[in-house]
């Protein structure tokens, strides 16, 4: 009987999970759905009589060419006309016949396909040119419908045929010409598949594959491959009718599945301003080659060899682009906005450029434009070059992505890949102002984007205080492996105290500061990488509770506004009891694949896998963790400080509830809304655009030199349109790897000071993942913090309020900002003592001249 048992325990063991197994393979097939039928893309066709159709208003005269459907844009205030493309494109003396045509698009899209080929269709050669569109004009708007695509273009070759109707082709041509082809098709043999092949599909496809194997024409075949093998088939005497009879014997690959695509573009006037439009939901593309992105009006604008211009870039607060500049040989500017998607895996980081504002603008021959990504930003590239590389032109133009994609490994044994990609356009409309102006220099542009900020953004109107806008950030915990028991073990450790908290602003208040703001970092739930907020508790090393609220009773009765930092987009470490559950917490990639990031080697550029990995949450959570920090600092009488909405955006593409970045800008706003609207003062970090509005103050805006060898130099056109409507200030100067550098820059850009401090001797940090704190030792730092204050205080104390209405170059290190009421901040970054206006200005030091 025991052996018995044994057997039937044994028996349902191995009964039981193939039970199991069967029932879920069931399941799925059953609960395949249903393969939906390829669209068919229409095919558009423009046959009427070329004419002129106009748009206008008091400021603006649009009018389009029906012909090519290109179009200029005549500013009344100035009398400037622009032009969507280069007049004299085909009289270019350095382009290509290829590039011409590119100069000659008002758009251009880059698919792929599921080897993540990639692959740029040009709308002049493959739409404009053959007449491949039509034109609608409603009452304010023209809207262009282009069909792109090689749709005329056949080859005269086999596409798929039975191996015996190939054999009798191969067996005309020389041995060489066999191999020649033989490259560029594939043979399906039923009994040979690959692992990655649908054997039902291909049956489908190709009825004969029952009886024998078929040869393919493979799909990343090259236009110039194609016709080659077309002159080798041509040469056995391959004719049409061949071919016809061919392509009958496959019904599915009559077309030659050739990719097509739809895309429009609507027209209309604002005002002064331009709109363009391409409506995401009137792109139609064929699933086997997913349009990645599309380039909107790339030459609009551009000056040529002889033209006097510049361009600005969102690279930091700005940079400048001289026309013809002579840098063609260094790389083309190209940024992502609002920097990386962390929903987008990476195998290595080199550099990460992270733009904040939206916008670039042109300056050519005395006008400009300032053209604002307005809908669909998060989206949005801004492109740049100076002419010389392909062209004879300076221009830019934004680029904006479709459809996501991640790249799979077959196996471990190979090293093919294949990429998945989003099963659905973005139901989005991105749109793109071009605000025109008769403004001749970048402060005079920087105020027509505030004008449009202030347009879009009303509360902005409101203005700032005139105060010097100081923020003192105290950290107070990080994690450390201590000896506990004998154990080492992660735990909090404390670096200013709640005590010492309220001892460090009466040491601050020794060197006259008073009225800021203090954020205090670090300062619960285990310090600075805190875990989850679904609940907050102080940190018992720092004083407990108890102490926590008497510090904060303390500091607020000194007349400083308090703001508690927190963290709402990652979960560290993925502890046990910290409500973190990867499946179901973390947002997803475009493969369905949990978002696990790493840090990255500044000295290989790899992920360090050896460290701990951490994970980007769904935007629910985010949400519900910043609700519980927001109800916290409400109950507390504190404002909020968001270490990351308002710098780092990223996306969800879990298909049961997909965020796109787009759809995350609206969420981060409704959260700020929120707060804001229950009377909560808010700090936000690097001021992207769309956060700026909720914001007391913006700190670490990134106000550094950018290292982009294309640019020129920096300048501060980002916070020239802020200055005097919002208030900002530069990292912490004293963790600056120049400090002098942060110091100046700040002076320069009208920035406020920001330090960042903690009472721990700076060494208690060694062999921990803190060192860029070192810098934070108040002992350390507070004479020099007491020097830089009292002359920041004395020299921009009442200018903030005040608009930047002036910027120049004097020389290789003289810098000169001026401000609406005359007042000039004379900034030298030599080493060596200059004279500008008669001002002597000290070496590495500034000087401010008041009105």
């Amino acid at each position: 009987m025991e052996g018995l048992k044994d057997f039937l325990i044994s028996l349902v063991k191995v009964v039981i999970p193939c039970a199991i197994i069967a029932l879920a393979v069931f399941l799925i097939v059953k609960l395949q759905p249903e393969p939906v039928p390829e669209p068919e893309i229409e095919v558009r066709g423009f046959d009427d009589e070329a004419s002129e159709i106009v748009l206008e208003n008091d400021k603006l005269k649009f009018t389009m060419d029906t012909g090519t459907t290109y179009f200029s844009v005549e500013d009344k205030s100035c009398g400037k006309v622009w032009y969507s493309n280069p007049v004299d494109a085909d009289d270019d003396p350095i382009a290509l016949p290829a590039d011409k045509n590119l100069l000659k698009s008002t758009l251009m899209l880059t698919y792929g396909n599921v080897n993540g080929v990639w692959t740029v269709f040009n709308n002049y050669s493959l739409s404009i040119q053959n007449g491949l569109y039509e034109i609608e004009q409603n009452a304010d708007s023209i809207k262009v419908k282009y069909t792109i695509g090689n749709i005329k273009k056949e080859y005269i070759l086999p596409v798929a045929v039975p191996e015996s109707r190939m054999n009798e082709l191969l067996d005309l041509m020389e041995k060489k010409q066999q191999k020649q082809v033989k490259e560029y098709y594939r043979k399906y043999d039923i009994k040979k598949l690959r692992k990655t092949d649908n054997k039902e599909e291909l049956l489908a496809k190709y009825p004969t594959l029952e009886e024998e194997p078929v040869y393919v024409l493979i799909d990343t075949a090259a236009d110039y491959l194609k016709k080659k093998i077309e002159d080798i088939f041509a040469g056995i005497g391959y004719t049409y009718e061949d071919y016809e009879a061919d392509l009958a014997r496959y019904e599915k690959v009559s077309d030659q599945d050739m990719p097509l695509f739809n895309v429009s573009m609507v027209y209309r006037l604002d005002g002064n301003q331009l709109v363009v439009e391409v409506p995401y939901d009137e792109i139609d593309y064929k699933s086997d080659y997913p349009i990645v992105s599309v380039r909107v009006l790339p030459y609009m604008g551009a000056g040529g060899k002889d033209a006097e211009g510049f361009i600005v870039v969102p690279e930091s607060g700005g940079g400048y682009i001289a026309f013809n500049n002579g840098k063609q040989d260094q790389n083309a500017y190209s940024s992502q906005l609002y920097g990386w998607d962390y929903a987008t895996s990476r195998k290595a980081v080199v550099s990460e450029p992270r733009n904040a504002f939206p916008a670039f603008g042109i300056c050519n021959d005395g006008a400009s434009f300032v053209c604002v990504s307005d809908t669909g930003s998060s989206f949005s590239s801004v492109n740049a070059d100076v002419s010389g590389r392909y062209n004879s032109y300076n221009y830019a133009g934004f680029s904006y992505s479709v459809l996501h994609y991640e790249s799979y490994e077959v196996s471990q044994k190979s090293s093919s890949v294949f990429y998945v990609y989003e099963a659905e356009v973005p139901d989005i409309t991105v749109s793109q102002r071009y605000c025109f102006s008769g403004e001749t220099d970048y402060i005079g542009m920087a105020g027509v984007y505030r004008d449009y900020l202030i347009g879009k953004y009303p509360a902005l109107a409101g203005g700032t205080d005139s105060g010097l806008p100081v923020v003192i950030d105290v950290l107070q915990a990080v994690d450390k492996v201590q000896q506990k028991f004998g154990v080492p073990v992660s735990a909090a450790f404390p670096l200013t105290t709640y005590d010492e908290t309220v001892e460090l602003t009466g040491r601050l208040a020794t060197y006259g500061l008073t009225g800021y703001k203090m954020r205090l970092s670090g300062w619960m739930n285990g310090g600075i990488k805190h875990d989850p907020l679904n609940k907050i508790k102080p940190i018992s090393y720092l004083g407990g509770k108890k102490k926590f609220n008497n510090m904060l009773e303390d500091i607020k009765g000194k007349g400083i506004d308090v703001y508690l930092d927190g963290q709402f987009e990652y979960s560290y470490e993925n502890k046990m009891l910290d409500g973190f559950v990867e499946f179901r917490d973390a947002a997803k990639l475009a493969s369905r694949e949990a978002v696990k990031l790493y840090t990255y080697s500044i000295i290989w550029y790899g992920q360090e896998k050896f460290n701990d990995p951490y994970y980007l949450l769904k935007p629910s959570l985010q949400q519900k963790y910043f609700n519980t920090l927001k109800d916290y600092a409400k109950k507390q009488g504190t404002g909020i400080s968001c270490r990351n909405i308002g710098y780092i955006l990223n996306s969800d593409f879990n298909p049961r509830d997909l965020v796109t970045r787009e759809k995350m800008i609206e969420l981060q706003r409704e959260m700020l809304a929120s707060a804001a609207a229950e009377g909560e003062s808010i700090l936000i970090n690097y001021g992207n655009e769309y956060a700026i509005e909720y914001a007391d103050v913006i700190t670490s805006m990134d106000i550094t030199n950018s290292n982009n060898a294309i640019i020129d130099y920096d300048i501060p056109f980002y916070e020239a349109a802020l200055h005097g409507i919002k208030s900002y200030t530069g990292a912490p100067i004293n963790l600056a790897e120049d400090y002098k550098l942060e110091l100046l820059k700040s002076a320069e850009y009208g920035a406020g000071l920001s330090f960042m401090f903690m009472l721990e001797d700076a060494g208690s940090l060694q062999d921990t993942a803190y060192t860029k704190y070192y810098g934070a030792d108040f002992d350390r730092w507070s004479d020099l913090f007491g020097e830089i204050y009292e002359k920041y205080k004395a020299s921009f104390d009442g200018l903030n309020s005040l608009k930047i209405t002036g910027h120049s170059r004097i020389g290789d290190h003289c810098r000169v900002t001026e401000y609406e009421n005359g007042t000039k901040v004379y900034v030298n970054y030599g080493y060596a003592d200059e004279t500008v206006d008669g001002i002597t200005v000290p070496a590495r030091d500034y000087t401010v001249e008041r009105r």
